[in-house]
């Protein structure tokens, strides 16, 4: 049966209202192809009106491009129409009998989703996509590995790279961080501080260790919960 589903997202910092008509599950699944980097197309979820936020904050990003392979111009239109909604770059490429979607998503970005279901329904379209993911203070129940941090004073950095101080910033404040800029000569000031303990959750150990290791590197305190697998 057919339902009316409302999804509440927040893109790039403000919010929209996602309405569609759809099977469950809420966000409707992409039609698997076999392709070396990406399966599969997307139907984008309806139009979009600006609401006020509320609920779950995912972070996402892919740094290098990935190829969806579209077999229909309907699916490559589909596909780039999804990517483009939650911030991608996004190209495409006649290729013998099929369409490359190219696509990449440099900066982190978020959205603001109403419910776990939804939470577990995008981060996994986002890694099977290639992308890496990251969830903001999750439930205390989580089985995830997960990295608290804290940086009770401020700090300012200097940065000079005008591409690499966008990226710190935008992970500051993807993270939960209070973060003010200043230009100042040909380099950038940044402040940012995070007095009270936030916690993020992780795909894995890996990537758990990595946010762990370039927050202490950046000034913050940490702590770092490990994930124990059941023995078979």
């Amino acid at each position: 049966m057919k339902v009316l589903v409302f999804v509440g997202i927040a893109i790039f910092g403000y919010s929209v209202d996602l309405t569609a008509l759809e099977q469950e599950p809420a966000i409707q699944k992409p039609v698997a192809k076999d392709s070396e980097s990406e399966p599969g197309s997307t139907t984008l979820l309806g139009t979009a009106k600006p609401v006020k936020s509320r609920t779950m904050k995912m972070g996402y990003r892919l740094e290098g491009w990935k190829i969806l392979h579209a077999n229909t111009s309907e699916e490559a239109e589909q596909s780039m129409a999804t990517l483009e909604k939650i911030g991608c770059e996004v190209k495409t490429q006649k290729h013998g009998n099929h369409i490359d979607v190219i696509y990449r998503c440099v900066d982190w970005r978020s959205m603001k989703l109403s419910s776990s279901n939804l939470v577990g329904q995008w981060s996994q379209w986002c890694r099977d996509r290639g992308m890496e993911t990251v969830l903001l203070n999750p439930s205390p129940d989580t089985k995830q590995p997960t990295v608290r941090f804290r940086k009770a004073d401020s700090r300012t950095v200097h940065l000079h790279d005008e591409t690499k101080a966008k990226q710190i910033v935008n992970t500051l404040r993807m993270i939960g961080c209070e973060v003010t800029t200043n230009s100042h000569g040909n380099h950038l000031d940044a402040t940012f501080s995070c007095p009270e303990w936030l916690t993020i959750e992780l795909e894995d150990e890996p990537q758990a260790h990595a946010w762990q290791s370039w927050l202490n590197n950046s000034g913050f305190e940490t702590q770092h919960t490990h994930v124990t697998k059941p023995l078979n």
